[in-house]
């Protein structure tokens, strides 16, 4: 344990960067998770509609795959190249299956 007040204080603000960072990674590991089972069982829709988050109405909501990445990118937890990467990794991975 820290005995120096600026490492007590240095071991708070881990603590609070690394739970605000595990909810976002646990948030976009279950959107991706859910994503990559509908591509494996052929169901275009279901993915389409995973990663924009359709409504019955077409309406979008932001909570979708893509909307995640976003929220990722923007609070630094992950690069935007990433972000990017990992995005267009995904609408290949819908094209292909359209393509199929």
């Amino acid at each position: 344990m820290p005995i120096i007040a600026s490492a007590k204080k240095a071991l708070r603000q881990n603590k609070t960067k690394n739970a605000r960072n595990t909810h976002f990674k646990k948030m976009y590991t279950e959107s991706r998770v859910a994503f990559e089972k509908a591509i494996k069982a052929g169901d275009l829709k279901a993915a389409k509609a995973l990663y924009v988050n359709q409504t019955e109405g077409g309406s979008t909501s932001k909570s979708g795959l893509q909307s995640v990445i976003d929220k990722l990118v923007k609070k630094n937890i992950i690069h935007p190249n990433n972000g990017s990467r990992k995005k267009s990794k995904f609408v290949r991975m819908m094209k292909n299956l359209e393509q199929a």
